[in-house]
């Protein structure tokens, strides 16, 4: 079974005044990764949720959003530095005296000094909350794992269309390459009886158009390419964590179609290959996004 790395799964679970809710993202990556934003308070959780996401996911960066609604996860208190709080207040009617000012501090402002006037949480501890929290991931990992597998089998169908667009291609070149070293016979024949005023050497011709059909022979680059084609086919076939083996067919592709282009001094087979080297970009672009 092919996998994308792309994906998306969510859960939420919800008791008397506790809610969570799961958030998971994953994008294509050439390792695995879990970046996870938690609330300060279940900070102490976040190693444990990477591994059950970690357990589920070969490959790809997985972004972990966590929420949690309840009243009881943090106690809160106001810690007053009332030494602090008194120089303060003297330091202001010294300041009353001295300038003659009238206003007087109020409450309100001495509760926003931040130096004197502090809100402390206090973590609590929650009975159901490690339960709900890993519930949910488990849920949204699921679901996460469920649209990758769709995902990954709309890229397969995908490749494998690509791939065929390559082999009916392949197969126009092979067919092809005959008649180039045919013509190239042709305009030679031509070009010398006319340099040579009709005294034509055929061994030279023979041994020139021999030459040029040892450089220009694409058989091997042919029969890798079949080679390629099936690996991909049988890789695509088996399933599992594929991404990187058929990343290194693709570049080997992209090779094979190069050493072609390179070889060709053909109009015909260099279009053809220009459209080989499109149909590879393609699948190389979905077998990015297979784990």
């Amino acid at each position: 079974m092919i996998r994308s790395m792309t994906g998306f799964g969510t859960a939420s679970k919800t008791q008397d005044d506790l809610s969570v809710t799961v958030e998971l993202k994953s994008v294509n990556y050439r390792f695995k990764e879990v970046n996870a934003r938690l609330p300060r308070p279940l900070l102490y959780l976040e190693d444990k949720l990477k591994q059950i996401i970690l357990q589920n996911i070969q490959r790809g960066r997985i972004e972990l959003f966590v929420s949690v609604d309840s009243e009881s996860l943090v106690q809160r208190s106001v810690k007053v530095d009332w030494a602090l709080l008194d120089e303060f207040v003297t330091a202001a009617g010294e300041m009353k005296k001295r300038y003659s000012l009238t206003a007087e501090p109020g409450v309100m402002e001495l509760l926003q000094l931040e130096q004197a006037v502090q809100i402390r949480e206090k973590q609590t501890q929650h009975d159901k909350l490690e339960e709900f929290l890993t519930e949910a991931v488990e849920e949204a990992v699921k679901g996460l794992c469920e649209m990758r597998t769709k995902e990954g089998l709309l890229l397969k169908e995908d490749c494998l269309e690509h791939l065929d667009r390559l082999e009916t291609l392949a197969a126009q070149v092979k067919a092809h390459a005959p008649a180039v070293v045919k013509q190239y016979q042709e305009r030679l024949y031509t070009r010398m009886k006319e340099w040579t005023e009709d005294a034509l050497d055929e061994s030279r011709l023979i041994t020139e158009c021999a030459i040029f059909a040892d450089r220009s022979d694409i058989t091997e680059e042919i029969t890798r390419l079949k080679s390629h084609f099936a690996q991909f086919r049988d890789i695509l076939a088996e399933g599992g964590i594929v991404g990187r083996k058929l990343d290194f067919l693709v570049q080997e592709l992209n090779r094979e179609v190069n050493t072609i282009g390179s070889k060709a001094n053909d109009h015909q087979i260099t279009k053809l290959v220009v459209e080989m080297k499109s149909s590879i970009e393609k699948i190389k672009e979905q077998v990015q996004n297979i784990e």
